[in-house]
């Protein structure tokens, strides 16, 4: 798949950006600092203005990727304005953002208020089992505000032109085919036409969307040829699925989809969580798809023990949900409501696998075994 550097904007010169704070009627900045990030769509730049201003500021430059997918700085903006909003989730305040190019950048941008405190993963290690649960039971109170409040369907966030009310919009999904990729695999489509759009207004809806996408990508790629043999059969399944309303039976919320600990600012002095962190693929999800890439409290740390240490870490959230009674909310309902429901899901995601790593030609000692589950879901299906 394509590197990090394939997806992030340009560097910005400091007299660029210089430019860009006059066009906003930002303060001079005095100095610029220009952050090393392991995000795939935008770069991130401190701006440090004169103290003495009355209007000073140190908010964070977001330039953002043309490459990368459409609507990402509107979903993320239009999120973290609804959250400001309507919760208490701490998100940085939105001081600037455009969704055009149409300025000094030729970028689409956020400048974002800079959060207090650091990212919980640079500190992980010297935080005590106190602290650690502490940090746990305010990522409850968080995760607690995210599932209380229900909608329609399923859909990413948007910003109405005129009233500036945030409504339903287009999802965004980091499984997302990106402009690099679809230029080298897929060259007669685009970021636009290759990917689902929504709002949805059911979880089958939305599983079908998807199941109609991988169709065409299996129409188009020759290393997918070996799977067009199961082209009628997923037409079979879309029909079948209509015919199931409790495939339904599910909530619909707001989720970040990547709540892990370097996502997640917080103050070693007040020990409080300041700030969650990167909202750009958040959206309105199945209450069971709250936490799709199983990121959720990880510590951020790539090391073989992380994988324990976000299972112990999960236990503890556990226990704490169960004893501050939001166990039904925070653990159960997220929980398939039926077998064939999860069937459905596994099966699907499983199909997004393969359409994955396919063109690519990876893992192809795992794709057998991915498509034996594809199948598997099928036949539950009768298909």
């Amino acid at each position: 798949m394509a590197s990090l550097a394939d997806y992030l904007p340009p560097t910005l010169s400091n007299d660029t950006i210089r430019a860009f704070a006059l066009s906003q009627r930002l303060p001079n900045p005095i100095s610029i600092q220009s952050l090393n990030v392991t995000a795939e769509y935008h770069s991130i730049y401190v701006l440090f203005f004169n103290p003495d201003d009355a209007k000073a500021i140190s908010p964070n430059l977001r330039p953002i990727s043309p490459k990368g997918p459409v609507d990402l700085t509107e979903n993320e903006v239009a999120v973290m304005n609804w959250l400001r909003k309507n919760t208490t989730v701490p998100v940085p305040e939105v001081i600037r953002f455009d969704v055009t190019s149409n300025n000094v950048l030729q970028h689409e941008f956020t400048v974002l208020e800079r959060v207090r405190g650091t990212a919980l993963h640079e500190i992980y290690g010297r935080l005590s089992q106190e602290q650690l649960e502490q940090i746990v039971d305010q990522i409850i109170d968080i995760v607690e505000q995210l599932h209380h409040r229900s909608w329609d369907g399923v859909s990413g966030l948007t910003i109405a032109p005129g009233s500036g009310e945030v409504i339903p919009g287009r999802i965004l999904e980091e499984t997302y085919w990106q402009a690099p990729d679809i230029a080298k695999h897929f060259p007669s489509e685009s970021v636009e036409t290759f990917n689902i759009h929504g709002p949805y207004e059911s979880y089958t809806a939305y599983i079908t969307a998807l199941i109609r996408v991988y169709q065409h990508a299996i129409r188009l790629h020759s290393s997918l040829e070996p799977y067009r043999d199961l082209l009628p059969r997923l037409d079979a399944l879309v029909n079948t699925l209509a015919r199931h309303p409790k495939l339904n039976y599910t909530r619909y919320v707001l989720a970040h989809k990547d709540l892990h600990m370097a996502n997640i600012m917080y103050d070693e002095y007040s020990e409080r969580i300041t700030g969650i962190l990167d909202w750009e693929f958040s959206g309105i999800v199945p209450i069971q798809r709250w936490d799709p890439s199983r990121a959720f409290l990880w510590n951020g740390q790539r090391n073989a023990r992380a994988v324990a240490e976000q299972k112990r870490i999960r236990a503890i959230f556990q226990k704490r949900c169960r004893a501050r009674g939001v166990g039904q909310l925070l653990l159960d309902e997220p929980g398939y409501t039926s077998s064939l429901q999860e069937t459905m899901q596994n099966g699907i995601s499983y199909l997004r696998a393969i359409i994955e790593v396919c063109p690519w030609g990876q893992r192809q000692d795992e794709v057998g075994l991915w498509r034996t589950e594809v199948e598997d879901c099928l036949e539950a299906f009768g298909v």
